[in-house]
């Protein structure tokens, strides 16, 4: 399976969201978040605005993300995305598109991204 788009947590409740990838492919952002609805007040008469929202990547604070590759699973990161934990099994990748690179650093030190790797902390994965 293939799948292309972003997935953010931005749960204020202390909930973590989990992604598990077996033997497929990911492009997009996979991160913690902070979510915005189109208007500030929203009151019954405004209950379409309930869906309508705009997610901006953030740094984990309550709403962890944690990504397990499995299986030759590849996640291609698209933009900047911030982790609690991801589990990459020996023959899955992180990658950039091409032309690009990813970079990943655990708690603002830079670190490998290397299959069989499984990192925890405040993980941040750039693009450039």
């Amino acid at each position: 399976m293939a799948l292309t788009g972003d997935f953010y947590n931005a749960m204020r409740a202390g909930r973590n969201m989990a992604l598990s990838f077996d033997a497929s492919a990911v492009t997009g952002v996979l991160s913690a978040s902070a979510s915005r609805h189109a208007i500030d007040t929203i009151t019954s008469a405004e209950y379409a605005q309930l869906g309508h929202v705009t997610d901006s990547a953030r740094p984990v604070v309550n709403n962890g993300v944690l990504v397990a590759l499995t299986a030759g699973a590849e996640w291609t990161v698209t933009r900047t995305s911030y982790l609690g934990r991801p589990t990459l099994s020996a023959d899955s990748a992180v990658t950039a598109p091409a032309g690009s690179t990813v970079s990943m650093a655990v708690d603002g030190e830079p670190a490998a991204i290397e299959p069989g790797g499984d990192h925890s902390g405040a993980i941040t994965l750039t693009v450039g």
